[in-house]
């Protein structure tokens, strides 16, 4: 039973190191981080934002489509 227990132990936490690698860059505060990561089009260019600047990259996306 104590096997069981230490093989699951380690099961969960091999899960929990590989759910951990999905880190990125932003494109606009270029500080790494992870979580959910929005991609955005402007111009033929694709840049990649974190949730804090995703409001600020859609309005400068939108500014330029304007004036494009």
């Amino acid at each position: 039973m104590k096997k069981f227990i230490a093989i699951v132990c380690v099961v969960i936490a091999m899960a929990t190191l590989l759910t951990a690698c999905g880190k990125f860059t932003c494109d606009l505060c270029q500080q790494e981080k992870s979580g959910k990561k929005t991609k955005i089009t402007v111009d033929g260019e694709t840049g990649v934002f974190c949730s804090d600047c995703k409001d600020a990259a859609e309005a400068l996306a939108a500014l330029a489509d304007a004036y494009l």
